[in-house]
């Protein structure tokens, strides 16, 4: 009686952990594709109060100014942004992209707007190739530009450190290779000189990588896996015929 104690025991712990295993491993896979707010910028707020701007970089700040969130402090909890910036938008958004560029990431900052309620990020990228180009501000292969998004993180002096992002989105990384759809749109959906990410493609060992981390058959996660040059083609394609990408 007392072995058949034992081996029921037995049976049920090996059961728990294997359920437990299982657990574990839909909550990595749930998180997979989730974006990892530990990578991204970071700015560091006695810094960034103290730091003279220039005219440029207040009018950067300000646009990102809300009289509706609360200051940023040490109090402050994660903020998550929430929008629809992706609904109904197509895997090649040309028609809606002021600039399609490849590039590279060489540079990351993290920034405050000017009253202190937003959090955003600026990316300087090595432009390698244009595919598209903007009238207004037209780019050169072989010079940087200054692309920027919502997002980030600041570290406060006692070592809080509060991470702001927007549901789906992504920030690319230091040293990675991308395709970039940049618009001019500001946060507040005014027109803005700067460039904005819209949405983009990471491009490694031949292969593409969505920067954003849309629902599950969103448009954009049929290039997941697939190889650059076939993401490359299509997007040739789409940028002779902007108006049938909207569709796909």
């Amino acid at each position: 009686m007392k072995q058949n104690w034992k081996t029921v025991t037995c049976f049920l712990v090996a059961i728990s952990l294997t359920a437990l295993l299982v657990i574990r491993g839909q909550k990595q896979s749930k998180n997979e594709d989730q974006p990892d707010v530990t990578k991204f910028p970071i700015a560091e707020y006695a810094t960034r109060i103290a730091t003279a701007l220039t005219e440029k970089q207040k009018a950067r700040r300000k646009k990102y100014n809300s009289r509706y969130a609360p200051v940023i402090s040490e109090a402050s909890d994660k903020i998550f942004l929430v929008s629809d910036w992706d609904l109904r938008l197509p895997a090649l958004p040309v028609a809606r992209s002021a600039a399609v560029i490849i590039g590279e990431i060489t540079d990351a900052q993290a920034q405050l707007s000017e009253d202190q309620t937003k959090i955003y990020s600026e990316f300087v990228v090595q432009i390698n190739e244009v595919l598209k180009n903007d009238a207004r501000a037209p780019l050169v292969v072989g010079k940087s530009v200054i692309v920027e998004r919502s997002g980030g993180r600041v570290r406060f002096p006692s070592g809080k450190i509060v991470v702001s992002s927007t549901n789906h989105q992504d920030l690319p990384r230091i040293g990675k290779r991308y395709v970039l759809f940049l618009t001019h749109e500001s946060p507040n959906g005014d027109d803005s000189e700067d460039f904005t990410i819209l949405t983009g493609y990471e491009l490694c060992d031949g292969q593409v990588f969505p920067l954003d981390k849309p629902v599950s058959g969103h448009p954009i996660m049929t290039y997941k896996g697939t190889s650059e040059t076939s993401l490359l083609n299509d997007l040739v394609v789409a940028l002779a015929n902007p108006s049938l990408s909207q569709s796909k």
